[in-house]
């Protein structure tokens, strides 16, 4: 009877043993899983904030021929922006943009 409760509670702490190991190599995975979720939504993150740059330059090049025009007729920023119903701050990026591109020409 003692050789039959010792087998037992050495089955017992073999498999208790058997699931731990288990455990902790699915605690590692998850570990790594959750660095690569974290990855993928900082990427994605970045794509979404570039592809609004690509969009926000795109519209600042077609508005730019017709800001420039205004701009270089002695009008004002903030009365291009009120007359081609644009926010101020994209008038001063276009303006700042021009700029950039004669000094590079």
């Amino acid at each position: 009877m003692d050789y039959m409760i010792l087998a037992l509670v050495l089955l017992l702490a073999g498999i208790l043993f058997y699931l731990h190991r288990i455990n902790t190599k699915i605690l590692k995975e998850n570990r790594v899983l959750k660095e690569i979720l974290e990855v993928k939504n900082t990427t994605i993150t970045n794509l979404e904030a570039a592809r609004v740059s690509v969009k926000e330059v795109i519209e600042n090049l077609s508005m730019h021929d017709e800001v420039m025009k205004h701009i270089d007729a002695g009008e004002s920023r903030t009365t291009v922006a009120e007359k081609l119903n644009l926010p101020l701050s994209k008038v001063e990026l276009i303006v700042k943009f021009d700029k950039i591109k004669n000094a590079s020409s």
